[in-house]
């Protein structure tokens, strides 16, 4: 399932993983092998004796993986099962159901939005839109339709995405790449009459900080380190975004920033928006800090959609004339209105972010924090979200994202923050941070395919991150 604390059964990882080959009366050894094998694929080995519903988003996912690959079923159906997982997670999942089809002859039904991630494991594709199957064959056979792909708001590999543009400027005339390799391949014969000049450099905001953190060291009830000693400023009208792997302390570190979780060292200090979060009152918090959880169902709980918008503005006392002039207003914004007086947990989980991330927004806060803004949406959606971020960030709002997804991290993000086991890795804007792969591989993370592809190239003069700038060298260099 696509929540993947729906799978939770138990109250340790290595029983929670166990309680289905137990349910099969397995002999106990093949329990443990099973259990064994399960945690060993998706990395929680070391995770065997925590307490699943204190796990992070992706480690709860990694969780319900790990539970199905320990049954071997005959046939193996997944809905969206690395959608919270960081990018070498993911790999290792994709590579794991490989491994299971080819030793075991299991069948694999794996459904995404994301074409990448299909593209070298499924032997079919079948394409649906509207409840009809629109389009079916070979993985590489079927992205040669993009157009009919697009329409039905399927992401395609951001090297196909280039391809596409490419053609359009006349230059690309091959076959459309899935990979890097077969995208390196094709461009390193077409550089050879182009020189690529340096991109523009991002704008970067300095002034007063609107975040402060000093000495934050966070260890959960269970003794859990989840941040050692971090020290953050984040300065007014940023774009961030903070990544790294599945369980390295980002959530932790963004709950206490919306004043959510208090941290567990007395001599922290974390200010937001002029407000001390660990002693401000929460009805203060929420005026000037706004925060999406990982799972936006977990901050819906009205029966329609316009109610949920209202409950905050009616809880500060806000006026009711305001209330319906702002609630109007977001509607319209979110593209919510024909769904107003809709059960919000009836949407689809694209939707369901809207109505969590409008309710927020309708308290007009400073800082806006969003945990995962893309998890379950498709690439519109995705793309729709991120730009109404951007469109909020340019009227001087703070934001700050927590992502796996790379490729919208370099299209939006001025500032990027990684972190590895509770610390701050690195920090810096994103073509810096980019150009690091091997620091990034220590926390599971890994560049665009764009990054990738311009890092594999030779006569590239500087880092390109998006498909638009790696357009726009071409056009200057074609000059």
């Amino acid at each position: 399932l696509d929540d993947p604390e729906a799978h939770i059964v138990s109250f340790t990882v290595e029983e929670d993983v166990a309680f289905g080959p137990c349910n099969l009366g397995l002999p106990r050894e093949e329990i443990l092998e099973r259990v064994e094998f399960a945690l060993e694929a998706t990395r929680l080995g070391d995770l065997r004796d925590r307490n699943p519903y204190n796990l992070s988003g992706g480690e709860k996912q990694s969780l319900a993986i790990a539970g199905v690959l320990a049954m071997r079923p005959s046939v193996l159906a997944l809905d969206e099962p690395t959608s919270m997982l960081d990018p070498l997670g993911r790999e290792r999942v994709r590579g794991i159901l490989r491994e299971l089809n080819r030793r075991y002859g299991i069948t694999v039904v794996f459904s995404s939005y994301d074409f990448e991630e299909v593209v070298d494991l499924a032997d079919r594709v079948v394409v649906l839109r509207e409840g009809e199957i629109v389009l079916e064959g070979r993985p590489r056979e079927v992205l040669q339709n993009v157009e009919l792909l697009e329409k039905c708001r399927v992401k395609l590999p951001e090297v196909t995405r280039l391809a596409v543009a490419l053609r359009r400027m006349s230059v690309w005339r091959d076959p459309l790449p899935a990979t890097v390799e077969e995208a390196k391949s094709i461009l390193t014969g077409l550089l050879r009459n182009y020189v690529l000049r340096e991109a523009g450099r991002l704008e970067t905001r300095h002034g007063k900080p609107v975040i402060t953190v000093r000495k934050l060291t966070h260890v959960y009830p269970d003794g859990v380190v989840a941040l050692r000693d971090v020290n953050l400023e984040i300065y007014g009208g940023e774009y961030v975004a903070l990544i790294g792997q599945n369980g390295s302390g980002k959530s932790t570190l963004a709950r206490i920033l919306a004043g959510l979780l208090k941290p567990s060292s007395r001599e922290a200090e974390v200010r937001v928006a002029g407000l001390d979060v660990t002693k401000a009152r929460m009805k203060d918090i929420v005026r000037r800090i706004g925060y999406v959880f990982q799972i936006p169902e977990h901050q819906i709980f009205h029966s329609v959609v316009r109610e949920e918008l209202e409950f905050g503005l009616r809880n500060l006392g806000i006026p009711e004339e305001e209330i319906k002039r702002r609630v109007g207003e977001l509607l319209k914004v979110l593209e919510l209105e024909e769904y107003e007086d809709e059960w919000p947990l009836a949407l689809d989980r694209g939707k369901r972010l809207r109505v969590a991330l409008g309710s927020i927004l309708a308290l007009d806060p400073e800082v806006i924090i969003v945990d995962e803004p893309t998890t379950g949406q498709d690439w519109r959606d995705s793309l729709y979200v991120c730009e109404l971020l951007r469109k909020l960030n340019e009227g001087g709002k703070t934001i700050l994202i927590i992502t796996h997804e790379m490729d919208l991290v370099a299209k939006f993000a001025t500032r990027v923050i990684v972190m590895h086991e509770g610390r701050i890795l690195m920090d810096g804007d994103p073509r810096r941070v980019f150009s690091k792969p091997e620091i990034l591989r220590r926390t599971w993370v890994k560049p665009p395919q764009i990054v990738e592809l311009c890092q594999s190239l030779s006569g590239v003069e500087t880092l390109l991150m998006t498909v638009e700038e790696f357009c726009e060298m071409f056009k200057r260099g074609g000059e």
